[in-house]
């Protein structure tokens, strides 16, 4: 199995396949936010920008997933952004407990961005925080957004993992390749 992720990671398919799903989830988003007018929390946008890094990640590798540097680079920025997503969702779903049990919690009104890039400025369409943390305006199945969230961070975290396990995985000589 590792040996297949390994010649996967190195396919310009698989690349785009993941570049297309985040950026299929991160229009699942906007589309929540603009013609179902749920408004994004804090940690809502620190959420798209896990998953923005995911798609830049995947963009790295697509312009030479066969390049050792460029591809190093992709699966280490995939699960970095992978991981946030999962403890940015993670703590976000904890907020959700805490407000549903009475406790209180506000957000910080202006988000601190990895590398201190102000995509809140860059990108206030995507980026902007506008609503409250906590607030549960949407469930699926009785999970909320957070938890859907989550569980696509800890599968994107699985696959990236595997992916890097899989590049240590030596190549079985075959003296007629």
């Amino acid at each position: 199995m590792l040996s297949s992720l390994a010649k996967w990671s190195k396919q310009r398919s698989a690349w785009l396949v993941l570049a297309l799903s985040a950026t299929v989830l991160l229009g699942l988003a906007l589309y929540f936010q603009y013609q179902m007018n749920l408004q994004p929390c804090m940690l809502c946008v620190y959420a798209r920008a896990a998953l923005t890094g995911v798609i830049l990640a995947a963009l790295v590798a697509l312009i030479s997933p066969t390049n050792g540097l460029l591809r190093w680079i992709a699966l280490f920025t995939f699960s970095a952004s992978s991981v946030w997503g999962v403890m940015i969702t993670h703590e976000h779903i904890g907020v959700e407990e805490l407000v549903q049990s009475g406790g209180l919690y506000t957000c910080s009104l202006f988000p601190e961005f990895p590398l201190g890039l102000p995509l809140d400025k860059w990108f206030p369409e995507i980026f902007n925080p506008t609503g409250m943390c906590g607030d549960i305006a949407w469930r699926f199945m009785d999970f909320s957004m957070p938890v859907w969230t989550r569980v696509i961070f800890v599968v994107y975290t699985l696959l990236s993992l595997m992916l890097i396990f899989s590049q240590f995985k030596k190549k079985k000589y075959n003296p007629y390749d």
